[in-house]
């Protein structure tokens, strides 16, 4: 049934846009994800509810149908969920939540079985991923990410700011000497991030009050910020990492960070979820406790 609640809430949404690249710059996701999503619904209905092509977005009859019962569907449902609401505390449902592995694994794991205790009658899903995730296509309540694109209909609530760090083992740097500048790093041995089918080897720094690149020459390339941390870890290189994925490591002095002087542009997290007039309690819950979690740690320098 949650899945065909969803279903409706996106299949109104395209129709409101007019289009399926619109709809997906709303809904932050992409042409793609929100077509097969629709390729989807039509299949399980076996029904044609939107004709298109290059030119032409035009509802079907039965889409005409649909669309206007699920635009009833979701604000009796959204009317329920209010009146409901205000006569409990207590959170129930599936609270779908997705984010970066890694800062998933080390920040938030702990703080979503914790707030799993908080609320036993609550069912939460928390997916991980080093590749790229879409609000629509991995059908999340909340995902947490770095770039969001305005939209009027989904919500980007800041978390938290951090920056990227060059790092490295102390071991490494002992052997190899610490850059004093910059243009030092093409010296290095570089671990470098991929992500689709480009490298991040041009690395921000600012220099003399300049933002610049100092495009580097990878010796290791990863798509797995996991496996990348590892190897920075074991001594095989400089790094970037978000100071948040390595605070307790520089904390311990088992990472050191390189050319500390010369830090580049912060970088912003964002939660995202959908739209909505009324927000399920569960997701102003969850957010309102990481919040608060975030801020008692960046208070520490996270």
């Amino acid at each position: 049934m949650a899945d065909n609640i969803n279903d409706f809430h996106l299949f109104t949404q395209i129709v409101s846009a007019g289009s399926l690249t619109k709809a997906a710059m709303n809904l932050d996701s992409s042409p793609p994800a929100v077509s097969r999503r629709l390729a989807a619904m039509e299949a399980r209905l076996g029904v044609k509810l939107i004709e298109r092509n290059a030119r032409h977005f035009q509802l079907t009859e039965a889409g005409g149908l649909l669309f206007e019962r699920a635009q009833r569907i979701l604000a009796e449902i959204q009317e329920a969920e209010e009146e409901a609401a205000r006569h409990t505390d207590r959170l129930t449902g599936r609270l779908r939540i997705g984010a970066m592995l890694q800062l998933g694994r080390r920040r938030l794991a702990p703080d979503v079985a914790h707030f799993s205790e908080m609320h036993p009658d609550l069912q939460i899903e928390f997916v991980l991923s080093d590749a790229p995730m879409d609000i629509v296509e991995d059908d999340l309540d909340i995902l947490f990410k770095i770039d969001v694109q305005p939209s009027s209909y989904v919500v980007a609530r800041k978390m938290a700011t951090s920056r990227l760090v060059l790092c490295a083992t102390p071991d490494y740097l002992n052997r190899r000497g610490r850059p004093q500048k910059p243009d030092d790093l093409l010296e290095h041995d570089c671990l470098c991030l991929k992500r689709g089918s480009h490298v991040h080897k041009r690395w921000g720094v600012v220099e003399n009050g300049v933002a610049r690149d100092v495009q580097v020459t990878p010796r290791l390339v990863c798509n797995s910020g996991e496996v990348l941390y590892n190897w920075i870890l074991g001594g095989y290189g400089i790094g970037q990492k978000f100071q948040w994925d390595i605070q307790e490591d520089l904390d311990s002095g088992r990472l050191e960070e390189c050319l500390p002087e010369f830090e580049g542009e912060g970088i912003t997290l964002y939660a995202v979820y959908p739209y909505r007039r009324y927000q399920p309690p569960k997701i102003g819950a969850f957010l309102d406790y990481v919040t608060a979690l975030v801020k008692k740690s960046q208070g520490k320098g996270c």
